[in-house]
């Protein structure tokens, strides 16, 4: 919460550094004490939040800064100044020394009010000619002044110490705040605390209900992503049922070709034994082409068994060349298969990838939302202490 800014303007300088002074004295750990400024030398822009003034210049402050960060504060003389005037004798003129009439008054109004009725002049240096303020010095047998006109290096010393009267007597003082200045610097200070509250707590709560709006659509994401993410588990699961029942197939073809493959192996092997019967026949032919001369029998019978023979084999060729088509068949009908579990295991895993990213993705949300929850937490945290601060500030 910020704190408030105050700055003192007087009619004079000294009379600005009274006000800072006694206002700093009693204020100092409730407020920032800024500066202390010269009414007729006020510069352009003045950014406190409180300017201190006495009642008689809060008209002519008001020319240069806004009204409600003006307040008119009345200072009345320490005690102590009371003491020293009903220590002057009867019939002593005594001099008012003070830079406006207005102010000489008060003075004396104040001096006046405990009965200490004396022969008092007023002596406003800035409202009178250097001459007319000289002669009414040289009249005075008493010259009363606050410290910042009296002081031996202010204006009094400084301007006219030629016209003082050696034999005169000067009596200093400070003033301080009345106790309803004292109320009424407090009630600003209060208000103005309240303000800088409610406009933090507005902040605050701007910045709560953002969070809050950023919270509910982090969390329709996440609702949206954990729909997203059980379809595509569903969609998989389907994928991974259906490349069951295509690897259940392919086992299927798989046992059809591994039987062709063994009747292939006994056709085969059927032929080995035909050709090697071919080839003891071709030698006993020729064993009998030998004997030729003998009998023609022989001839006869080998050339059977070699039809015989040869019949076999070209039976067992056809079944070959059916095998083989068959396995042809098989493979044609394996390869696309075995192409589009490929494809779909593809697809099998693009579908686990966006799972991943989805939980991933997930978990960044909620990390998100974790966050933005304990920003809230910290935030109402931080609101309830300054409420506590202001409300303790107000107590005391």
């Amino acid at each position: 919460m910020g704190v408030m800014k105050v700055s003192t303007i007087g009619s004079s300088l000294p009379v600005a550094n009274e006000l800072y002074r006694v206002t700093e004295l009693f204020f100092s750990k409730s407020v920032e004490m800024v500066n202390k400024y010269d009414v007729r030398e006020l510069p352009n822009v003045l950014p406190e939040d409180l300017f201190i003034v006495l009642p008689t210049r809060v008209k002519q402050v008001c020319q240069y800064v806004p009204a409600e960060k003006v307040l008119g504060v009345e200072l009345i003389p320490e005690i102590q100044l009371y003491v020293d005037v009903a220590k002057i004798p009867q019939g002593k003129s005594v001099g008012i020394f003070n830079n406006n009439l207005a102010q000489g008054n008060m003075i004396v109004s104040y001096l006046q009010s405990y009965g200490l009725n004396l022969d008092y002049t007023v002596i406003p240096f800035d409202e009178l000619s250097p001459e007319e303020v000289k002669d009414r010095l040289q009249k005075s047998e008493i010259i009363i002044g606050m410290n910042g006109f009296v002081g031996p290096e202010e204006v009094l010393f400084k301007k006219y110490r030629e016209a003082l009267n050696p034999e005169s007597q000067i009596i200093s003082f400070n003033r301080t705040i009345k106790p309803q200045g004292i109320m009424d610097i407090m009630e600003r200070i209060t208000l103005f605390n309240y303000h800088e509250l409610a406009k933090e707590a507005q902040e605050t709560s701007s910045i709560l209900n953002s969070r809050m709006q950023e919270v509910m659509a982090v969390s329709e994401t996440v609702t949206d992503s954990m729909q997203l993410t059980r379809d595509t588990v569903k969609i998989t699961t389907q994928m991974i049922n259906k490349q069951i029942q295509q690897v259940e197939t392919t086992i299927q073809i798989s046992n059809e070709m591994g039987k062709a493959a063994s009747q292939i192996d006994q056709t085969i092997q059927l032929i080995k034994r035909i050709a090697n019967q071919t080839n003891l026949l071709g030698f006993n032919a020729s064993i009998e082409a030998a004997r030729a001369g003998e009998t023609g029998r022989g001839f006869t019978v080998v050339a059977q068994e070699i039809k015989r023979l040869a019949d076999e084999s070209r039976q067992s060729v056809e079944q070959i060349r059916s095998l083989i088509y068959n396995m042809q068949d098989v493979s044609s009908k394996i390869v696309p298969l075995m192409e589009l579990m490929t494809e779909e295991f593809k697809g099998l895993d693009s579908s686990v990838l966006e799972i991943t990213d989805r939980t991933n993705t997930e978990a960044d949300l909620m990390k998100e939302i974790k966050f933005a929850l304990q920003e809230i937490g910290e935030t109402s945290q931080k609101l309830f202490e300054e409420y506590n601060h202001l409300c303790s500030h107000r107590v005391q």
